[in-house]
């Protein structure tokens, strides 16, 4: 599975991803790395990938596909 995200750089140092979907809903995250963020990222997409992360049900790995933010995050 692919999950299109967005990764900015922030006056303040630290980083944003962001992620819009039917299937994930809405999600930002920040952080201090950009390794963080994404990390972070994909793991909050797998768990709502999988209805419940105990019952041991396989689905595939979600995949981030990231586009870098051509200026500074926008305040939502």
């Amino acid at each position: 599975m692919i999950a299109h995200c967005t990764v900015y750089r922030l006056s303040d140092g630290g980083w944003l991803v962001r992620h819009s979907s039917t299937e994930y809903g809405q999600v930002e995250i920040r952080g201090a790395s950009r390794s963080e963020v994404l990390s972070r990222m994909q793991a909050e997409l797998q768990y709502r990938a999988e209805l419940c992360p105990c019952s041991g049900v396989t689905v595939g790995r979600v995949e981030l596909a990231v586009h870098e933010s051509p200026g500074p995050a926008k305040s939502e």
